[in-house]
């Protein structure tokens, strides 16, 4: 089972029944594992990254579960910033899903703007407006940073959580701890 299919078993295993997304080249092997179980998880495709967002926090909103989001890496993933934010101030439960470059494009401390196409360092930019934001720079232990984030959004005041989910992690088999 790759990262991919693992995150969304989970989600189907904790009564996730909708997403809300829109498609990217750095999302897609998560959109695919999400094709596969079109049958038990519904995707919604918005027309923008701001409206998944917005939508997720929507459906946290009316329906008391939690509301999840995916998006592209870069400018895809700040276009959702709006509904963290609103997650945040309003403490509903979000999660964000947001693809972004393979780990060895990821520029890290280099002094460069950036490395790969739309690499973003989403956690920096989302830190003050999530309750957890983490890059899943591993397939080790991922199953446990899904759980944590989906933990934390839905733990005391709810609020929004973001996974960054590198292409190369989102196409990685899992490896235990």
């Amino acid at each position: 089972m790759n990262c991919s299919e693992c995150l969304v078993d989970f989600l189907i295993k904790n009564n996730v029944t909708d997403v809300f997304g829109y498609a990217g080249g750095y999302i897609v092997p998560f959109m695919d594992a999400l094709y596969k179980r079109k049958n038990e998880i519904r995707t919604h495709v918005c027309y923008n990254e701001q409206g998944c967002a917005l939508a997720a926090v929507g459906y946290a909103r009316t329906s008391g579960k939690i509301g999840v989001y995916f998006t592209t890496s870069g400018p895809g993933a700040v276009n959702g910033l709006s509904g963290l934010a609103d997650a945040w101030f309003d403490g509903f439960p979000v999660l964000g899903i947001c693809g972004n470059v393979p780990t060895n494009e990821m520029r890290g401390f280099s002094g460069i703007r950036q490395n790969g196409f739309q690499e973003m360092d989403l956690v920096s930019i989302t830190r003050n407006i999530t309750k957890y934001s983490v890059t899943a720079n591993t397939s080790k232990g991922f199953p446990e940073i899904v759980s944590r984030a989906y933990n934390i959004a839905n733990l005391g005041r709810k609020g929004g959580v973001v996974i960054d989910f590198p292409l190369d992690i989102q196409q990685a088999n899992i490896i235990d701890r």
